[in-house]
This record gives C-alpha cells, sequence and structure tokens, in this order.
C-alpha cells in the first residue's frame, strides 16, 4: 500500500511567535521520519509549561535539534510530491513558515487538511476525544493519522 505524506510539528509555544522544536512526517511506505529542530539565535519563545507535555528542554534542542537547514532538505528529500496533510493545516503552515524563513526560503510545499482526506471525519472526532490527539508528541500524532488513513482506505 502507499500512504500519502502526513506531517505533525512540535512548537516551542502556542503563541504566534512559537518556533518549530520538532517535526515528524511520513513516507510513501508508511515508516515515519522525526527530527528534533535545532533553535536560531532569535528564536527566544518558549513555554515551560510544555516541557512537560513534550519532554524537550531547550538544552536537548542545542544539543541534539538539526539545523533548519538540515531538516528542510531531508524532508524535501523525502517527498514525492510536495503535499503533505496535517490534523492542524494553520500550526503546520505557520510552523513550516518559521523553519522555511529561518533559511530565507519559501515554503516549497502545500499542506492539507486531514479531515479533507478522510471520508470517515467522524474517526478524527473520536480519536481526539478518545487519545487527547492535540497533546500527542508529533511522532505519535503522524502515526496516528497515517492509522485513520489506513482504515478509511482499506
Amino acid at each position: 500500500m502507499k500512504y500519502p505524506h502526513f506531517i505533525a510539528i512540535d512548537g516551542s509555544s502556542y503563541e504566534e511567535e512559537a518556533h518549530p522544536i520538532a517535526i515528524a512526517w511520513s513516507l510513501d511506505d508508511g515508516s515515519i521520519k522525526t527530527t528534533l529542530v535545532q533553535p536560531e539565535d532569535d528564536w527566544e519563545d518558549w513555554d515551560y509549561a510544555l516541557e512537560d507535555l513534550h519532554g524537550i528542554t531547550q538544552d536537548t534542542l542545542f544539543q541534539r535539534g538539526e539545523t533548519g537547514w538540515s531538516v528542510i532538505r531531508e524532508l524535501e528529500h523525502d517527498l514525492e510530491q510536495p503535499f503533505l496533510i496535517a490534523e492542524d493545516m494553520e500550526r503546520v503552515t505557520q510552523l513550516l513558515d518559521k523553519l522555511y524563513d529561518s533559511c530565507g526560503r519559501e515554503v516549497s510545499m502545500e499542506i492539507g487538511r486531514l479531515s479533507d482526506e478522510i471520508s470517515n471525519a467522524s474517526g478524527i472526532t473520536e480519536l481526539y476525544e478518545d487519545l487527547d490527539f492535540s497533546h500527542q508528541p508529533c511522532d505519535e500524532r503522524v502515526r496516528l493519522m497515517l492509522e485513520l488513513w489506513a482504515r478509511d482506505n482499506t
């Protein structure tokens, strides 16, 4: 089975100034790639309360995160088509814009809404309620989107 590409991004906060701290995307074989994103010098926004939720500290990002350029290069290399599906299209677009802007580039892909790609939209609502979907780490959200899509397309 060939899967579409899904994406989820964890941000430093829920504010407009948020920057990406972790990103996950799926490949057409259903596997998932994920990486931490090393902050740029001018990315100062940080919500310490979210550390309990995602378990990522600023020190971890500086020590183990990949540069924005490396993340973009790998993401674009993995995509067969420049279209990704997200459960929160607006948030993903905002954080991707920030990532690409840090490299002086325009986002080179289109982001679609998960609810537009799944015929059983009530399944999304159930998933949100049952699993507290929005509070899952980005790689887990991508896995859940893959599962929803597979259920809808088998």
